[in-house]
């Protein structure tokens, strides 16, 4: 991808960075974590300078309010976590987005309030 000219690479598979990760490094580019903050869990430091973020599931949100669920209705029922659930995120580690961590609130607040529509294919 680096080679084709993506200065970006978000690998949206948990074991994936261990190949898009040192691609960032020999590509002197960026890479994007998941499901983690993976600028604070990745082994190699030689990579941190390379993660531009994460995008990070809450998985802490879905558990405690499952169990929350359970706890006040006696039921469980299947449900999805999303942004305005608090179900995932982003990260910051690094520093390398606050230049426009103002902007990407902004978007945040939209998709939440549904003024911006996220398609849920590619």
């Amino acid at each position: 991808m680096y080679q084709n000219g993506a200065d970006v690479v978000y690998t949206a598979a948990g074991g994936s960075f261990n190949g898009s990760f040192p691609a960032a490094v020999d590509a002197k580019k960026w890479a994007i974590g998941v499901d983690s903050d993976q600028y604070n869990t990745v082994g190699n430091p030689a990579f941190k300078p390379h993660i531009l973020t994460s995008m990070v599931k809450q998985v802490d949100a879905a558990v405690y309010g499952s169990i929350k669920e359970f706890k006040d209705t006696g039921k469980a029922s299947k449900k999805s976590f999303a942004l305005k659930d608090g179900g995932v995120g982003y990260s910051t580690s690094g520093g390398f987005v606050n230049d426009i961590k103002p902007k990407l609130e902004e978007f945040k607040k939209k998709i939440e309030d549904g003024s911006l529509k996220v398609s849920p294919t590619p």
